[in-house]
């Protein structure tokens, strides 16, 4: 229950913090309308979307929409309705989701492959060529800004390398084939996975290094060798599971952040999922969108965290 409590906390403060911020826009409906016309359509455009209200009645109105109780019962939270398309805006962003989803999904497990293994090995030999190496390019892959690693990864996957990769530069996740109909066009899907996949990949291969580090120097490491345990065994059995709890924390976060934080990957490389409509609805000043997607992935980063908890209390028994 009170875990219940704190999600619909943070939910309400996020839904408070960017409804303030985007009533601070200037006259959206000028903006919609365009400088040249009338007043009289700019009024109209205020009339229809509520703007002509106060902002404490827009803000409560907004609110009695995403309650789940209403005059006749329960029913499902709206998030509004585009000002551009004027459909729901849970529509737009569910028709959204699959690609963000796929895109996060692939590169998180690009991460957890490369990271976990990596991380573990520089562990192993503290100190060695391995371990720079490791430490080296993840402190590379932390500290490149998600823009510069799409615009690089791009030129040199789809046009440096492209007689070698034959990867295009922009592509959806949906193509459609004259022969075939609608398809999913894997091959777009590699570049834009790799760039949204490199910061978590060195995060946590750091935190994979640091973690199995910790546990090597324990006691009963040291007892399992001496009673003649092979490397093998001891990190299979002692280190991996031990070192894996901040490692998981970490994915949880990271998984959630690029759902939220793949606005420029998929800009960049043409990818239609959600950062591409956040960011189309940002140019065309479509605020429900705008503010929809941002409760949409807060909604979901706290379901995220609420599953890493309860993985997390599976995985040690001292967190219950």
């Amino acid at each position: 229950m009170r875990g219940l409590l704190r999600a619909l906390l943070v939910l309400w403060g996020a839904f408070t913090l960017v409804f303030v911020i985007f009533s601070a826009v200037p006259d959206p409906a000028r903006q919609l309308a365009g400088q040249q016309a009338s007043a009289e359509t700019v009024a109209a455009i205020r009339a229809k979307h509520g703007l002509d209200q106060p902002m404490t009645v827009r803000y409560f109105h907004a609110l009695a929409d995403l309650s789940p109780i209403g005059a006749q019962g329960f029913r499902a939270p709206s998030l509004g309705h585009s000002w551009i398309s004027e459909r729901p805006v849970i529509d737009v962003l569910l028709e959204a989701l699959p690609g963000t989803a796929i895109l996060a999904g692939v590169a998180m497990f690009l991460a957890l492959l490369l990271g976990l293994p990596t991380g573990l090995l520089a562990a192993m030999k503290p100190g060695s060529v391995c371990d720079r190496v490791v430490v080296g390019i993840s402190v590379l892959g932390m500290s490149a800004p998600s823009f510069f690693v799409a615009l690089a990864v791009g030129y040199v996957g789809a046009v440096l390398w492209y007689d070698w990769t034959g990867l295009p530069l922009t592509g959806s996740w949906i193509e459609v084939d004259w022969r075939h109909g609608p398809r999913i066009a894997w091959a777009h899907l590699i570049l834009p996975a790799i760039t949204l996949g490199m910061r978590p990949w060195a995060v946590l291969a750091q935190l994979m290094r640091g973690s199995a580090t910790d546990v090597l120097e324990q006691p009963h490491i040291k007892t399992a060798r001496a009673f003649g345990a092979s490397e093998g065994e001891i990190i299979r059995k002692h280190v991996f599971r031990n070192a894996l709890n901040p490692v998981l924390t970490s994915a949880s976060g990271w998984m959630a952040s690029m759902l939220a934080g793949a606005v420029f990957v998929e800009f960049v490389f043409g990818w239609r999922g959600l950062g591409y409509t956040l960011f189309d609805a940002l140019e065309q000043n479509d605020l429900p969108v705008v503010m929809g997607g941002v409760l949409f992935i807060s909604a979901i980063f706290v379901v995220i965290q609420a599953l890493t908890d309860a993985a997390y209390r599976k995985l040690d028994p001292r967190a219950r």
